[in-house]
């Protein structure tokens, strides 16, 4: 029983903790500046993702790289089948 209240103590002090911490951040604001704010993180949000583009190219890699393999995987399905005989591998 002990161990429930001390883990319920710690919660609220936890809790506590962000709430003062994240509380009235926007409560505060007007509206401009709140406008002002989504802007900036839109921006950010941004930029990092393009600087991941740049410092992690191998994922545009891997998008070629299939992109190539189902335009052969569309091109050998196309319905042209090899023709067999003389110019075709040897069969056993």
């Amino acid at each position: 029983m002990t161990y429930v209240i001390a883990l319920a103590f710690l919660f609220f002090i936890v809790y506590g903790i962000v709430k003062a911490a994240i509380g009235r951040r926007y409560s505060e604001m007007t509206e401009e500046e709140f406008e002002a704010e989504a802007k900036r993180s839109s921006a950010m949000g941004a930029a990092v993702g393009s600087l991941q583009k740049v410092i992690d190219p191998v994922h545009a890699v891997e998008h070629i790289e299939k992109q190539r393999q189902r335009i052969e995987a569309v091109v050998t399905n196309s319905g042209d089948r090899p023709e067999t005989g003389s110019a075709g591998p040897a069969q056993k």
